[in-house]
């Protein structure tokens, strides 16, 4: 049985008490690093699943080390476990694109269950032997629609609406897009709606929305951070965007849901 191997990077200052990620011991594979020396190089040499990083009240220091992990390897999951929490904290883990965050107390169980799910995304079966593949976020240069106008909407389509996926709480212009497709901006929207039926905008719009109505249902972020982690700028434009597709105003649509 191939056991998920787990990187748990454990930044707290009391280490009296043994992190939570120690409890999964008997699930996972468990690798616990106290010191930052050599981070990268264990990372590099390792090529863990996942990375957890244990904190107990985070300072900046300690966040720009996870911020810079991200950054060098952005093929791997990052996890956060925290013992302060806060609106601000949790609204920084994910602009950081953090895949969990979990506040103290939490139980192992639920860690676990997120590596499952990131395993299971990466074609990582714990009872087989199949080989791991590695998540690499889509980049602008990956997407490949208009290199030919006569492949089929999944063909033409697929990694932009991946780059959507990865970047929809960014800034995303259909000139850049079209730019790297090597097509015009008529090129690109002509294509784009022909395979997908809306605009580009509109399916952007539409996903955010979407993304939206998750947070409100599952998160504790105030309505106007929810419409900025998910890409509006605007408060009152987020709030009329919402509206019109939910039907609600996002207030009421987490009164409703909740």
């Amino acid at each position: 049985m191939h056991l998920p191997e787990l990187f748990l990077v454990d930044l707290r200052a009391n280490k009296d008490v043994p992190p939570v990620c120690s409890r999964l011991s008997k699930r996972c594979n468990v690798n616990i690093l106290h010191k930052l020396d050599d981070l990268y190089e264990q990372l590099e040499s390792k090529q863990p699943h996942v990375i957890c990083f244990d904190f107990d009240y985070p300072d900046s220091r300690s966040l720009t080390i996870l911020e810079n992990t991200r950054y060098n390897f952005p093929s791997i999951p990052v996890l956060m476990v925290t013992q302060y929490h806060d609106e601000q904290l949790a609204v920084w883990a994910l602009r950081a694109r953090v895949w969990d965050y979990f506040p103290q107390p939490v139980q192992p169980e639920e860690i676990l269950n997120s590596i499952n799910t990131l395993c299971s995304l990466r074609g990582h079966r714990l009872s087989d032997n199949s080989p791991r593949k590695i998540l690499k976020p889509a980049q602008a240069n990956d997407i490949k629609i208009g290199q030919s106008l006569k492949k089929t909407s999944k063909d033409t389509s697929f990694n932009v609406i991946k780059y959507v996926e990865n970047h929809y709480h960014e800034k995303i212009y259909i000139a850049e897009l079209a730019k790297q497709c090597q097509i015009s901006i008529y090129q690109f929207s002509r294509v784009f709606k022909r395979e997908k039926g809306i605009t580009f905008r509109e399916y952007l719009i539409k996903y955010r929305v979407n993304k939206a109505c998750e947070l409100l249902q599952e998160s504790i972020l105030l309505v106007g951070d929810v419409g900025f982690a998910v890409g509006f700028s605007d408060h009152s434009y987020f709030t009329r965007v919402f509206k019109q597709h939910v039907g609600v105003s996002p207030s009421d649509y987490r009164l409703d849901k909740n």
